[in-house]
């Protein structure tokens, strides 16, 4: 697994890890159906903003997930590379990196009933702060979400 800059041939895999509702559904910001001008919108101006890195999620054959702090902690992975640690790999990468580079708290959250979420959060060493709720885009609803927060202190003791 190697985290990369997005590129426009990742264009087609984003479309199509974000066809699937199983990873949608736990996506606040992300239109559904997904299109391809959707894709390119995403890479050309949400990811490419300064300061807001986006890295590609590779396995060697292509993008597979995408991951970025922004300044949330923020992911999502293609639904075949579920379960197999790959964004515990990437997560740990990314926060450390975020750390190193002088961030001292980062923010993230999951919908409630995200449990794999959850657990990749806890893991990294996320607490929950609080509850509150936030637009569901593809649904067009409001939902429940619990926001999490690290701290390069706590980082530190847990990875030294």
């Amino acid at each position: 697994m190697t985290l990369r800059p997005l590129a426009p041939g990742d264009d087609a895999a984003i479309v199509a890890a974000l066809s699937h509702w199983d990873v949608v559904k736990w996506l606040t910001a992300v239109p559904w159906p997904y299109t391809l001008d959707d894709a390119v919108y995403f890479r050309t101006q949400i990811a490419a903003q300064p300061g807001h890195p986006h890295w590609a999620i590779d396995d060697g054959t292509g993008l597979i997930g995408v991951i970025s702090v922004k300044p949330d902690l923020g992911y999502w992975l293609s639904p075949s590379h579920h379960r197999k640690g790959i964004m515990t790999e990437a997560a740990t990468a990314v926060v450390a990196a975020a750390f190193a580079g002088g961030m001292v708290e980062i923010i993230s959250g999951h919908l409630i009933g995200n449990g794999p979420s959850r657990a990749i959060l806890l893991n990294l060493g996320f607490a929950d702060t609080h509850m509150t709720t936030a637009v569901h885009r593809p649904s067009g609803t409001m939902a429940p979400l619990q926001r999490m927060a690290l701290q390069a202190a706590t980082w530190a003791i847990r990875h030294d």
